[in-house]
């Protein structure tokens, strides 16, 4: 079904308190306070490339889900979480959330940064609700014959928990400095997204906070290929409020946003089962590129600029989100009494400055991937 433009605007405007027919976060009073300074100085190209090349290592193995490497990446995602100073998100004591019964299968890990009331920090804001910042760590087994044999997945998707990561750190310095989030960020790496978004589907199922709770969802996934400073962020009718606040938090950043091009894209990351269950969400991703699903997506032919100043729109992005009124669309209960809720396609759109390779597709051992 198609949407005109003037219908998503009034939708945008409807869901962020905004008039309707005025484009939301238009002359915000939040962009005024945007913690950009900040956002710059902790999430760099370097920090980037630093954690992409530990991840798609070959030590890593290719970080398929249903392998000891996966199990190896997810220690590893640990370590970050903790040092980073993240909560535990799945239980009191851990970050780990099983995907399915195969105990050589990886977990997803979920880690939370808490809303300002529980941080101590004093930023104005709702408070309520969520946001999420996600993407996946697992890639491809090894190939059996062959020079190179290991599938280090750099751009697919190491580039994206590299974002993520940044992200947490961001969020955790604009707080010291009294500029951070207005509500709980959660933080999910999941696993299996190549074999068939098995880990998104499996937090959906049972997620560790009320969906209906869930202002907005962040997944990068492929965000370190392409022509330079371009990113592909497509969402459709339901991810228009996060697609909103990052046209907004852009003007900031000045990427060139390539906006809701690709409506098969819906479903082909660990956006897909939050868009399904009508949580507002999007993807973040490059066109398909000579490397995707290919033993030479290495370290060396990333772009980690173009991956830092996705991470600091999403940041930026995140926290305009957070100051906004917020309604729960649906009174459930959370799966999590350990986190219980915090009180208190269209056309193609171009904004500013230069295209990148996309998201991931079926590959042959697995199931269908999303980016």
């Amino acid at each position: 079904m198609q949407h005109s433009p003037t219908l998503i605007v009034a939708l945008v405007g409807s869901l962020w308190g905004a008039p309707l027919g005025v484009p939301a976060f238009a002359g915000d009073p939040v962009a005024t306070t945007r913690p950009l300074t900040t956002v710059r100085s902790v999430i760099t190209a370097d920090e980037v490339r630093s954690d992409v090349t530990a991840l798609a290592s070959d030590d890593m193995g290719g970080r398929f889900f249903r392998s000891p490497f996966a199990e190896k990446a997810a220690v590893w995602i640990t370590e970050k979480f903790t040092s980073i100073g993240l909560k535990t998100g799945v239980t009191s004591d851990s970050f780990r959330q099983p995907i399915d019964k195969n105990p050589e299968t990886g977990p997803n890990l979920v880690a939370v940064f808490p809303g300002p009331v529980a941080n101590g920090s004093t930023v104005a804001g709702a408070g309520t609700g969520y946001i999420i910042v996600s993407a996946h760590y697992d890639h491809m087994r090894p190939r059996r014959s062959g020079d190179d044999k290991i599938y280090n997945g750099a751009d697919d998707n190491a580039s994206g928990i590299a974002g993520m990561l940044a992200v947490a750190r961001a969020m955790k310095a604009c707080s010291a400095a009294g500029q951070g989030p207005a509500c709980t960020v959660i933080f999910i790496a999941f696993n299996g997204e190549e074999a068939g978004l098995l880990g998104s589907k499996a937090y959906a199922k049972t997620p560790t906070v009320p969906l209906g709770e869930i202002r907005g969802v962040f997944n990068m996934d492929m965000i370190s290929r392409g022509p330079a400073r371009q990113i592909y962020i497509d969402g459709g009718e339901i991810g228009a409020p996060v697609t909103a606040a990052l046209r907004a938090a852009n003007e900031e950043i000045g990427l060139k946003l390539r906006t809701d091009e690709h409506p098969d894209w819906l479903d082909r990351s660990d956006q897909g089962p939050f868009l399904a269950k009508k949580v507002p969400a999007v993807l973040f991703s490059v066109e398909d590129h000579e490397d995707y699903h290919q033993v030479t997506d290495e370290v060396a032919k990333i772009d980690a600029s173009l991956a830092a100043e996705v991470a600091q729109l999403v940041a930026l992005a995140a926290i305009d989100m957070s100051r906004h009124a917020f309604v729960p669309r649906v009174a459930v209960p959370a799966a999590n009494p350990d986190l219980a809720p915090t009180p208190a396609k269209t056309a193609p759109v171009t904004t500013a400055t230069p295209a990148a390779p996309s998201p991931s597709a079926p590959s042959a051992p697995t199931a269908p991937h999303a980016p």
